[in-house]
């Protein structure tokens, strides 16, 4: 069974939603150029945790997760996607996912993109009466709460894929889980807060292009408590933007679109 094209993209199966049979290139992003040590320089210093990991040993062991999909006859293509790597150690055990992205995580990709684009806006919209504290759980078919605990161990050395699900509606990047095998030698979750947040923290450029549109990530394995609403980043020009924002078309129809770009993140437990 093919799992993915050779662009990276999930081959959705019959009971998958998606705006299109393949991915379209009208929203687009181009791989990023991958400085080890300037992703860890970002990381420490914006989301404040001590990760324990030297840029040669990051870049290794990112360099062995890669030959290690390429080498998969389940994943090999998934490796042709666009990628960003990053690391992540979890400071507090068992903190709440909502105000940990509120608090800590949205605050980091906003200190590290306005270094990065001085003069540049990053602002968070919640709309309506929406919040975050206290309101975001995970799908259980994200595997995303074994990603949440490896980074409670010890430092997570992880590769995202931002377009790997790419015009899948929500229910459709969740869902997509439960047939997708396991990698192994290595991890693989759905993408939410921590590993989004961690990767634009790290490379704050790679939703902005002077050149043409960029997807939204949205944090699939989040689920609000309001099961309406999604959470999302978007670029709008030079500035970045979080959103907790409905994805109802109608009260019965949720979005499906071209833009929103679901991730997959495939990751492995470095330090422990």
């Amino acid at each position: 069974m093919q799992y993915f094209d050779k662009s990276g993209w999930r081959v959705p199966g019959s009971d998958m939603r998606t705006f299109g049979e393949s991915r379209g290139n009208y929203y687009r992003l181009d791989q990023p150029r991958i400085d080890y040590a300037s992703i860890l320089d970002r990381i420490g210093r914006h989301l404040g945790t001590a990760l324990d990991i030297t840029a040669d040993q990051f870049e290794g062991r990112i360099t062995s997760l890669l030959s290690g999909l390429r080498a998969s006859a389940d994943f090999g293509d998934l490796a042709g996607g666009v990628y960003v790597p990053f690391v992540f150690r979890r400071a507090r055990r068992g903190a709440d996912l909502g105000t940990e992205l509120q608090d800590h995580l949205l605050p980091g990709v906003q200190r590290s993109f306005t270094e990065r684009f001085p003069g540049a806006r990053f602002k968070a919209v919640l709309q309506g009466d929406s919040e975050l504290a206290g309101r975001i759980g995970l799908d259980p078919r994200s595997r995303y709460q074994e990603f949440v605990d490896a980074s409670e161990q010890g430092t997570v050395v992880g590769i995202y894929f931002p377009q790997a699900l790419q015009g899948f509606d929500l229910a459709s990047q969740r869902r997509q889980m439960q047939a997708l095998p396991v990698a192994a030698g290595m991890s693989i979750c759905l993408s939410g807060g921590v590993d989004i947040c961690a990767a634009l923290t790290g490379t704050p450029e790679l939703l902005f292009s002077e050149e043409f549109y960029t997807p939204i990530p949205t944090m699939a394995a989040y689920v609000h408590s309001d099961a309406r609403l999604v959470l999302l980043l978007k670029a709008y020009g030079p500035h970045m933007e979080f959103w907790c924002m409905t994805q109802m078309l109608t009260p019965e129809v949720t979005q499906v679109s071209e833009q929103w770009a679901g991730g997959l993140t495939v990751y492995d437990l470095m330090v422990a």
